[in-house]
């Protein structure tokens, strides 16, 4: 007769068999060594553009929705009570500020929207800009083209354009702009009212771009290895223990801005929070053109996943540049001793590859570095990338980076009306409202903190070693004037 243990350890077996049929002995585990014993989180089709942008990740378990709503969403609603504060101010302070040839050309060369300065220039480039000798000087682009989508309220104005810049040493030098709803091109040489207005239009561009083209990919191809890393990985492995204190927070995030009828890319009206030119259709019509690309336009290629440290020109990529490496070296150590051919990182790479574009499937995951490359990718991605984009873009002077203009745009001896009048009071306390609810950061739990819970002496040694790294850059990079962020405001998970 067979007793309950040994009645209760077969049927453990069986379970472990058949979860584990493929992996060997010492691989084994049972349901119950999965966060959320596999019924967990996993990526879908996006509900809104499920052929434009990034799967989706929007069954989210509740534990996370309440641990989100505790520690941000909270924070939200008692946020909500300073827009008359801001109305007020807006009035007191009205309108625009000048932006002065110099501190365009700065936002171009040192604020994060130097991602946009490319030296690919396309024949559309050219085609604007024939005035130019394109074998005159070192040429590059800050291609705003994305803007075109944006479907604007009455009375409100938006266009896209192109920013002609030279390299001269280290500094990239603004020649001209061509405005494309006028198909004007103003060149810098040109002291005048329209010249004026033109910087306006590039910088909201720039704005537009940056909150809902570009930093978006920081974002939502994400989710998926987030989401696939809790259900697929045992949590005693080793990549889920390197993995795991960069999720908090951020599934219930991306939720709720993709999703919620609340959502700031709803723009409606009454929303004192949603300060963007235009509804939700062109909204949204932003996030596909940086997730799909551009067709034909060279500054816009399709969202790949990088196995790179990103290139950035000028300061802003120096200082990414440099955080990647130290990233790079702490999971080269982390996963130094992981074998060819590990069934759960194969299996975790292959579901992946088949959410997260150009992923490495699990057949190329242990080619050469790849693996290390792959996981520095996501946890520099989630923490330093994410957080410097919102740092910089919150410090950034709202009065002079509009994302609202009530003039259209310039042709050629237009005058500019005030710049008081330039934006309402309405549109600056939306603005000042999104800035303090969502783009400037605010920081939970902090990558410095970061804890992996490793039981290996050697990995708990390349943890120490790691945080040290982190702060001998970041004393480093202040005392050469590259300081981006503080390290200590530095975000463990993508959380606003």
């Amino acid at each position: 007769m067979k007793t309950p243990e040994k009645f209760a350890l077969k049927v453990k077996d069986k379970i472990r068999a058949q979860i584990n049929s493929a992996t060997s002995n010492k691989h084994l585990y049972s349901q119950k060594d999965f966060l959320y014993e596999r019924k967990g989180p996993w990526p879908q089709p996006s509900p809104v553009h499920p052929w434009g942008e990034s799967p989706a990740v929007i069954h989210v378990p509740f534990r996370e929705v309440a641990d989100w709503w505790l520690w941000i969403g909270l924070r939200y609603m008692a946020t909500l009570p300073l827009a008359p504060f801001y109305c007020l101010k807006a009035k007191i302070i009205p309108g625009l500020k000048e932006v002065t040839n110099k501190e365009f050309e700065d936002l171009l060369n040192y604020s994060m929207m130097s991602k946009f300065l490319s030296d690919q220039l396309d024949e559309e480039d050219w085609r604007v800009f024939s005035d130019y000798n394109k074998d005159e000087r070192e040429w590059f682009i800050v291609d705003l083209d994305a803007v075109r989508v944006v479907k604007t309220f009455p009375g409100i104005y938006a266009s896209a354009s192109k920013t002609l810049l030279y390299k001269e040493g280290e500094r990239f030098i603004v020649q001209a702009i061509y405005i494309k709803d006028t198909e004007t091109v103003f060149d810098i040489s040109e002291d005048s009212d329209a010249w004026e207005l033109a910087k306006y239009f590039v910088l909201q561009g720039g704005a537009l771009c940056a909150t809902l083209v570009v930093h978006p990919l920081l974002h939502f191809p994400f989710d998926s290895i987030n989401a696939i890393s809790k259900t697929s990985l045992p949590k005693e492995h080793v990549l889920f223990k390197l993995l795991s204190p960069h999720f908090r927070f951020t599934l219930p995030l991306e939720n709720a801005v993709l999703n919620y009828k609340s959502s700031l890319l709803q723009e409606k009206w009454w929303m004192v929070y949603a300060p963007y030119p235009g509804g939700p259709a062109g909204l949204r019509d932003l996030l596909v053109e940086g997730y799909k690309g551009i067709k034909g336009n060279l500054s816009y290629p399709p969202f790949s996943y990088s196995l790179n440290s990103p290139s950035v020109e000028g300061k802003y990529g120096i200082y990414l540049k440099s955080y990647y490496e130290v990233f790079y070296k702490f999971v080269s150590e982390i996963l130094s001793d992981v074998e060819d051919g590990d069934f759960w990182i194969t299996k975790w790479s292959d579901y992946c590859h088949q959410h997260v574009n150009d992923f490495p499937n699990g057949s190329d995951i242990f080619k050469g570095d790849t693996l290390v490359r792959a996981v520095t990718t996501y946890l520099f991605t989630v923490t330093v990338a994410h957080a410097t984009d919102h740092y910089n873009y919150g410090i950034l002077d709202k009065r002079q980076v509009p994302l609202r203009l009530r003039q259209a745009p310039p042709k050629k001896g237009d005058k500019m009306m005030k710049r008081s009048k330039l934006v309402k009071a309405w549109d600056q306390m939306k603005y000042s409202m999104a800035d303090n609810l969502f783009f400037s950061p605010t920081t939970v739990t902090k990558l410095i903190d970061a804890n992996y819970k490793f039981k290996c002496p050697r990995r708990r040694k390349a943890v120490i070693t790691f945080k040290k790294d982190l702060i001998d850059l970041d004393r480093k990079l202040k005392k050469e004037g590259i300081e981006y962020m503080p390290l200590n405001k530095i975000s463990a998970s993508i959380q606003f």
